[in-house]
């Protein structure tokens, strides 16, 4: 199998980040310009409340940059360690579908429980990866 199919869930994630990210920044700029919150408010993240449009795709990028990190690491060890097969990529892809699920339901209705659930399978996912590569290491 192609090693380097691997990284192409990764550039995928790393394209989803890059779309939140300009989302939240649009987003910035039209709590500014419809003075629902003042641009002092981002110098010192203090100063105002939010609208909630703007603080669920804030929250919503944060995430993006905290568990997926054990996303992109396993990526990166699958790699290196050239144990790149049809599970790993079945279970990077399934996770990938699950971060555009969490984004969809988070940015959008921000429906908890259906939110949750997207977060918990993304989360059982990379454990799944996770357990997989120790078995495989300690095994080998």
């Amino acid at each position: 199998m192609t090693q380097q199919l691997i990284i192409f869930p990764m550039i995928t994630l790393v394209l989803l980040t890059g779309s939140v990210g300009i989302a939240m920044l649009i987003a910035r700029y039209r709590a500014v310009r419809e003075k629902t919150l003042g641009i002092a408010y981002f110098k010192y993240n203090r100063g105002g409340k939010p609208p909630e449009y703007l603080l669920k795709i804030t929250q919503h990028f944060d995430n993006l940059l905290e568990i997926p990190f054990l996303f992109y690491l396993s990526i990166l060890v699958i790699l290196i360690l050239q144990k790149v097969d049809i599970w790993y990529l079945s279970l990077a892809w399934l996770y990938i579908t699950s971060r555009f699920i969490h984004a969809w339901i988070h940015m959008g209705s921000n429906h908890i429980i259906r939110r949750k659930n997207a977060f918990l399978i993304g989360y059982v996912l990379i454990f799944t990866i996770w357990v997989r590569l120790l078995i495989q290491l300690v095994i080998d």
